[in-house]
């Protein structure tokens, strides 16, 4: 497996965790960061003990000693800067979603083909051992043919701290920002009930409550998937929901109470999933993690850096569930002002 030297492109939240992760890693190193703001560069190299700080981009881009850069910077900005990293011979791991639009993600995906380097779409959750493991037990049969699925992730966000959820030209609402890992949870559902390595909802619709810039605050949407599957997907950034997942068969049930995206299940540990046969009673299966989240997505890249695509997250899988954000968004009107 190849050691990867990573730099990051910008230095927020996000890029923290990731760099703890990289630490945790067995096949990445840190070696440079770049943000706009030099001294919150400086100090976010100083507590990860990263050896370069750079006050740009393409600095960064032009460092030699860079292998694979990390773009964590706003939505509207992953299209711009994967392209340059891709443009710079850098692979590329992007934040979820690659893009603003199915449409931007093809240019992106054609920038890595044309420079031949590896492209992944940073959906940690699809590493993580209990999404591996629910998908292991949908294929398997256990709860016998899948009927419906419902996921719900939302939370109630300060706005003067996330002034990007607001901004639409920034991607903001709540269905890029999160309703992407429902789309992705309910597909990846129907995936492993049908056997398809890629599948798209034959029908998608929605309503949202949309904020007076036009971006959705919490949104609903239901999709019609292969197997005749029924999927319910919540999202919202300004109202708190019980997050979690539910997919029902015809002979029984399972439950995710503390999906793998949440905060506290980025760690290593425990986590559970409740299965309950029709007409039986709950079974509850542990599901022990021994690494984080983003030191396994570190090391997945790794892994298949090689192979210019990581097998569970494909460039196709990536515009599949792009063309369905593309698609609940339209129903449910975003862009328009309240």
């Amino acid at each position: 497996m190849t050691e990867l030297r990573w730099g990051l492109l910008a230095a927020g939240t996000i890029a923290a965790h990731f760099a703890a992760g990289v630490d945790e890693s067995k096949h990445g190193v840190l070696g440079a960061v770049a943000a706009r703001d030099a001294g919150r560069t400086r100090d976010f190299a100083t507590r990860f003990d990263i050896p370069k700080a750079y006050g740009s981009y393409e600095e960064l881009l032009a460092d030699p000693d860079i292998d694979a850069v990390y773009v964590s910077t706003p939505h509207a900005l992953h299209k711009q800067w994967a392209i340059a990293a891709a443009e710079a011979g850098k692979h590329v791991l992007c934040e979820k979603p690659l893009t603003i639009t199915a449409a931007d993600a093809e240019e992106v995906i054609a920038a890595a083909r044309a420079h031949d380097v590896f492209l992944m779409e940073a959906f940690m959750y699809r590493l993580h051992p209990q999404t591996r493991r629910l998908a292991e037990l949908i294929s398997s049969g256990a709860i016998g043919e899948v009927r419906a699925v419902d996921t719900t992730f939302s939370f109630d966000s300060n706005p003067e701290e996330t002034a990007r959820l607001g901004d639409p030209a920034l991607g903001g609402g709540g269905i890029l920002d999160v309703g992407c890992y429902c789309t992705s949870l309910a597909r990846l559902v129907a995936q492993a009930a049908t056997g398809q390595e890629v599948v798209e909802p034959a029908e998608v619709s929605g309503m949202a409550h949309l904020s007076a810039t036009g971006v959705d605050e919490w949104a609903t949407g239901l999709l019609r998937l292969p197997g005749d599957i029924l999927a319910t997907i919540s999202c919202g950034i300004r109202l708190t929901r019980e997050d979690g997942i539910r997919v029902f068969g015809s002979d029984g049930q399972i439950h995710i109470p503390r999906p793998a995206w949440i905060h506290p299940l980025r760690k290593p540990g425990v986590s559970q999933i409740i299965l309950t046969p029709a007409g039986g009673e709950p079974e509850v299966i542990e599901v022990e993690a021994t690494q984080g989240v983003f030191a396994r997505e570190a090391d997945h890249v790794a892994a298949h850096v090689e192979d210019r695509q990581a097998p569970e997250l494909t460039w196709a899988e990536t515009l599949a569930n792009l063309r369905t954000l593309d698609r609940w968004r339209e129903a449910v009107g975003y862009g328009r002002s309240s």
